[in-house]
């Protein structure tokens, strides 16, 4: 019986691990304004994110995130604007896609 719940557990632990989204990034959000793209730049400790998003258009945003198995999520503030994005998605390989209020969005591992 304790074989059994090992292995069991063992398998829970493969299939619950965090993905490793750590590193350097290039992401294209869509908004009602056209696609914006930046280099996305993601720290990663367990599953806690934080890390900056740089658009030309709007300066440096900061956030702040998990991680959840594949899924991910994190929030954004526009500087000066007083307004929160908040996006969820997914990692596919070397992808992430996903959606905001806004529109979806997308980065690539560089």
């Amino acid at each position: 019986m304790k074989k059994l719940l090992a292995l069991v557990f063992a398998v829970g632990c493969l299939f619950a691990q965090t993905a490793k989204i750590g590193g350097d990034w290039q992401m294209t959000t869509q908004t009602p304004h056209g696609p914006m793209k930046g280099p996305l730049q993601i720290h990663q400790e367990g599953d806690k994110i934080s890390g900056t998003y740089v658009l030309e258009a709007i300066g440096t945003m900061n956030l702040t995130g998990k991680v959840e198995g594949e899924k991910i999520s994190f929030s954004m503030e526009i500087p000066g604007a007083g307004v929160t994005l908040a996006f969820t998605g997914k990692l596919e390989g070397e992808k992430m896609t996903g959606s905001t209020e806004h529109g979806n969005w997308s980065a690539t591992r560089k």
